[in-house]
């Protein structure tokens, strides 16, 4: 499946005055432990720089791993600067996700059958553990479906924030692009704990 554009903007800025204008507007997401967002500053946008690319989220003053980040780029368009992005999650979570799923399928997958054949036999002398055992497993998988679509879901407003600081910081509209297809990963999507 081909990886999308979420967000494509054109500045008349050129991409070095670009990252300039949006590194003063951000506080640079750094950990703090004595912070109540846990991280340092207090600018609503919290992000990090780093060459043409650049990571930016809203600060959270609750905990979401599964809230939107947005990942994007700056390169020249003609005597401007085109602004590419998409959003997605941190790397870590989508990891732990992966792996959870993949344990839970590879662990229970041999219970879940001996369970369901137990559950549908009436001879079968721990029916009512059986069906216990069906639900667990069927809200553990569901479970690590749907926490991932509830914390995006529970933070779907944080993009407008991101959307209108660049737009008002970088005075960009929406750029014309002819494909919505991107060809690139940001160097920014790092695993972090």
């Amino acid at each position: 499946m081909a990886k999308k554009l979420d967000i494509a903007l054109h500045s008349d800025y050129s991409p070095e005055i670009c990252l300039s204008r949006l590194a003063h507007e951000i506080d640079v997401d750094d950990r703090s432990f004595f912070s109540f967002s846990g991280y340092k500053g207090d600018k609503p946008i919290v992000g990090k720089i780093k060459g043409n690319e650049f990571r930016l989220h809203k600060r959270r003053y609750w905990h979401n791993s599964f809230g939107p980040v947005l990942f994007g780029r700056m390169t020249v368009d003609g005597h401007g600067t085109l602004l590419e992005g998409y959003w997605d999650m941190w790397r870590s979570t989508r990891v732990f996700m992966r792996g959870w799923l993949g344990l839970l399928i590879l662990i229970c997958a041999p219970f879940f059958f001996d369970t369901l054949k137990c559950a549908m036999n009436a001879q079968c002398a721990d029916q009512e553990s059986s069906r216990n055992g069906l639900l667990i497993i069927s809200g553990m998988f569901l479970w690590g479906l749907l926490l991932p679509r509830l914390g995006g879901a529970l933070s779907f407003h944080e993009r407008k924030s991101v959307i209108e600081l660049l737009r008002e910081t970088l005075l960009a509209g929406r750029a014309a692009i002819p494909t919505r297809e991107r060809g690139w990963d940001s160097s920014l999507d790092v695993f972090r704990l």
